[in-house]
């Protein structure tokens, strides 16, 4: 955020409740979100209207209540951990057995130019 949208801020508008804090707290620490998507779609659940954004609303709940879990570095961190995560059996075998079989087939005959001639 830069200055100019901090000055221009409707600090009464986007004053958070302390309720609404503590679900962003008891959010970032749970294990039932695999994007950050999915965290912007809850937030008007709390009635953080204001905003789309999680990130954005977690910044001006550490604003005003200061909870370390929604300093910006350590939400930040939350959601690379969160990304990185190892996926499940269940997906990486889904995957795995969709793959095709490798084509043994000779690849079609190509001009000078690299081009495959038409059938």
């Amino acid at each position: 955020m830069d200055y100019d949208a901090i000055r221009r801020r409707d600090w009464v508008r986007t004053y958070p409740e302390r309720e609404q804090a503590l679900a962003l707290v008891e959010w970032i620490k749970g294990d039932d979100w695999s994007t950050v998507s999915n965290l912007d779609k809850r937030l008007a659940g709390v009635g953080i209207d204001w905003t789309g954004s999680f990130s954005m609303a977690a910044e001006r709940c550490f604003e005003v209540y200061g909870y370390a879990e929604l300093e910006s570095g350590n939400v930040a961190r939350r959601f690379a951990e969160v990304s990185m995560r190892p996926r499940s059996k269940a997906s990486s075998t889904t995957t795995s057995a969709a793959a095709a079989p490798a084509d043994t087939t000779a690849p079609a005959p190509q001009d000078a130019y690299g081009f495959t001639r038409r059938a």
